[in-house]
């Protein structure tokens, strides 16, 4: 009788390990699928929304732009010698006594600023009309503006994402020529294909559901 307990202990053990060990993967499945989180979520959605862009591609934008660096900066040298940019520098200063200075507002300009790496100069063009565009480090109003500009080159490339994003990246500043709009050059191919790559694992991760942080 104890003989034969031992050999059904034994020949159910392999079955208790196979479904403890499956226990432990699924728990560390579950905890693994809790840290894939994407930042500023709701930002995001909400500029979606507004803009009727996927959320996939606005995040894949930040993605290469920042990597999420709320923070990121970048200068543009070429706006400082614009005479249109330092000709609206000097106005806006005027109409904002309490603002920056006409060289302050020019050096702002010529920045790009947080998440969606927006220009200065673009932003103003939306119509940003903070007195400082260093707000435009707040998630907020750098992925409201971001969001803006990618949906304006949408609507300027007949719905072709991939010149949009091209564009995106090469800034409106080096897309117009003469007043008008050239059509995409993809000698930003690797940035085109990266946010392309990530568009479609954000995709996977909003329609999944994933929180943000």
């Amino acid at each position: 009788m104890f003989i034969t307990f031992l050999l059904l202990f034994h020949l159910s053990l392999p079955t208790r390990v196979a479904a403890q060990v499956n226990q432990a993967l699924a728990a560390d499945s579950a905890g693994a699928s809790e840290t894939v989180l994407i930042p500023y979520r709701a930002e995001i959605e909400r500029a979606a929304a507004r803009e009727s862009l996927p959320p996939a591609l606005i995040a894949a934008v930040i993605q290469e732009e920042s990597r999420f660096n709320p923070w990121a900066t970048r200068a543009e040298a070429q706006y400082l010698r614009s005479r249109s940019v330092r000709r609206e520098s000097a106005r806006f200063a005027r109409q904002h006594r309490l603002g920056p200075t006409a060289y302050t507002e020019l050096l702002d300009r010529s920045r790009s600023y947080g998440l969606m790496q927006v220009m200065g100069e673009t932003a103003r063009e939306q119509g940003f009309t903070a007195p400082f565009l260093a707000e435009l480090y707040v998630p907020a109003n750098a992925i409201a503006h971001g969001a803006k500009l990618l949906a304006q080159l949408l609507r300027r490339y007949h719905n072709d994402t991939l010149s949009a994003i091209s564009a995106y990246n090469q800034g409106t500043a080096r897309m117009v020529r003469r007043g008008r709009y050239q059509p995409a050059v993809f000698a930003n191919a690797r940035y085109v294909y990266r946010v392309a790559i990530a568009w479609r694992a954000y995709r996977t991760l909003f329609d999944a559901g994933v929180p943000t942080p």
